[in-house]
C-alpha cells in the first residue's frame, strides 16, 4: 500500500471513528435503536403483524436519524470524491496506464495481447543507446502513447476501424496502416520504434 493510500485509509478510520463516537454520545439514537431491536426480536418470535410495522417504524427512525450526522455523510462522501479524482487522473477502461520493461532494439519486442484502452507514458523508459521497441497487438481498445519531446519516433500504426491521430497532424479515420518519422529521429540520442496493431480502436500519438 503507497502512502496515498495508506493517508487516505486513515482520514477514513478517522471520519468513521467520529461517526462512531458521536452516536455512542446522542442518547435518542440509542433508545431509538434499542426499540427498534426489542420490536424486531418480538416480531419475530410472535410473528406479529403489527410489531413488524413498530420494528420498522423505529428502524426507520433510526436511519432518519443517521441521516442527519454529519459524521456520516463525511464518511461517505469523502472516499467517493477520492474515487472520482483518482478516475480522472487515471482515464481508462478495462485497462490503464502501466509501465512496461524496457526493450532494446537487439532484443525482442514487447508485444500486449489485451482488449483494453492504454495509456504509455514513455518518460518512464530508460533509453537505451542502440534505441528501443515497443510493440502492441490486440483486438480492441484505444491507445494513447505520450513521447517526451526530445525523444524521435518511428511509428508503424494500424487500426482497421477507428481514428490515427499523430502530434499535431490532421486526425486520420479507418486510414488502415500508417507510417511515421519524427524529424529528429537520426540526430535524437534517445529514440523507440513504435508498432501497434489495433483490430478496432482509436490510436494517438502525443508530445507530453
Amino acid at each position: 500500500m503507497n502512502k496515498k493510500l495508506k493517508a487516505i485509509f486513515i482520514i477514513e478510520i478517522f471520519i468513521v471513528l467520529g461517526l462512531i463516537f458521536h452516536v455512542i454520545s446522542t442518547p435518542r439514537m440509542w433508545v431509538v435503536l434499542a426499540l427498534a431491536i426489542l420490536f424486531t426480536i418480538l416480531a419475530t418470535r410472535s410473528r406479529a403483524r403489527v410489531l413488524r410495522i413498530i420494528s420498522f417504524i423505529f428502524w426507520a427512525i433510526s436511519v432518519m436519524i443517521l441521516f442527519t450526522v454529519g459524521w456520516f455523510w463525511l464518511a461517505i462522501v469523502f472516499p467517493a470524491i477520492v474515487c472520482i479524482v483518482f478516475w480522472k487522473n487515471n482515464p481508462r477502461e478495462g485497462g490503464g496506464s502501466f509501465s512496461y520493461e524496457d526493450i532494446s532494439q537487439d532484443e525482442p519486442e514487447s508485444v500486449m495481447n489485451e482488449n483494453q484502452n492504454d495509456i504509455i507514458d514513455l518518460d518512464d523508459v530508460t533509453f537505451k543507446p542502440s534505441g528501443n521497441s515497443l510493440s502492441i497487438k490486440k483486438m480492441t481498445g484505444n491507445t494513447k502513447i505520450i513521447v517526451p519531446e526530445n525523444v524521435g519516433v518511428s511509428l508503424d500504426l494500424t487500426t482497421n476501424a477507428g481514428l490515427i491521430k499523430i502530434f499535431d497532424e490532421a486526425a486520420q479515420i479507418n486510414a488502415g496502416n500508417i507510417h511515421y518519422f519524427s524529424d529528429n529521429l537520426d540526430q535524437a540520442e534517445k529514440r523507440i520504434k513504435i508498432t501497434i496493431r489495433v483490430g478496432s480502436g482509436n490510436i494517438e500519438v502525443i508530445r507530453g
